[in-house]
């Protein structure tokens, strides 16, 4: 068993409902309401469909860190204390984290290429993607609202959850790791499969499972939610930082720079 004192939090079960709630009843009570009323304003704006999901999402998010900081401000209050204590310590663990997600996702696409599969963006990366057309209210949510949120929920709630599990050769922990990761992936992919079936988004989700895998481990390692907090920050960071100022530069035949360009794009996933 682990014997690594943390910071376990607390109320998981009025968290995890909360999300759940927010983001599959509530969510989609917004989405529809944002979308009716950008019908009957501009029933011909092409865009329409794409700002009520970015507002949606943005509202969602901002609901959801609400709530979140409400419920938990001394827990918080406790982790970013260590942090603060540890922070170049743990900026460390959070860049080794990024580079390994890098590492993890360029050996799936090659798995993905040896098989066979014409790997692709997932509904998801490209939906997210196209809600840059809206910064304002899109860059908060991907760089601020998404870690916060989601790091507290897969792993504070799921992976604590297990952790607290009293099973023996520390299966616990496996599990934790499993349920932390594979969730966190499949929210990434789920919605997109359910409502058109493509089969294809449940097999893209092997690069956001890593991802949670390598969040979860930092986790476990650090015992401190900031920690996979800052890493998905920074890989949402700089997927948007390349989004918006060098995927311009492709539409140039001639740049020197394309496919690095190329390359960052196809390998680095919005979290």
């Amino acid at each position: 068993m682990e014997k690594t004192r943390y910071n376990d939090i607390p109320h998981k079960l009025l968290l995890g409902l909360t999300y759940l709630i927010i983001m599959s009843v509530i969510g989609g009570i917004i989405s529809l309401i944002i979308y009716q009323i950008m019908l009957n304003a501009h029933p011909n704006n092409p865009n329409n469909e794409i700002f009520t999901i970015t507002l949606a999402n943005f509202l969602s998010y901002f609901l959801l860190a609400f709530v979140f900081v409400f419920v938990l401000r001394d827990y918080y209050k406790n982790e970013f204390q260590s942090f603060s204590k540890n922070i170049l310590l743990y900026l460390g663990f959070a860049i080794g984290g990024f580079i390994l997600n890098y590492f993890l996702s360029a050996v799936i696409q090659e798995i993905y290429n040896a098989v066979g599969f014409e790997s692709r963006d997932t509904a998801n990366q490209e939906t997210i993607s196209e809600t840059l057309k809206y910064p304002l209210l899109s860059i908060p949510m991907i760089i601020f609202g998404a870690p916060l949120v989601e790091e507290t929920i897969f792993r504070g709630v799921v992976f604590n959850y297990f952790r607290n599990l009293k099973l023996k050769n520390n299966l616990n922990i496996i599990l934790g790791f499993i349920f932390s990761s594979s969730l966190f992936g499949l929210i990434h992919v789920f919605s997109t499969f359910i409502t058109t079936g493509d089969v294809t988004e449940l097999i893209l989700v092997l690069p956001y499972v890593a991802a949670g895998f390598v969040l979860t481990l930092l986790y476990y390692k650090t015992n401190n939610l900031f920690v996979p907090m800052l890493m998905h920050f920074l890989q949402n960071s700089f997927a948007v930082v390349v989004i918006l100022f060098f995927l311009p530069l492709l539409q140039s035949e001639e740049n020197p720079v394309k496919s690095l360009i190329m390359l960052i794009l196809h390998y680095f996933h919005l979290l």
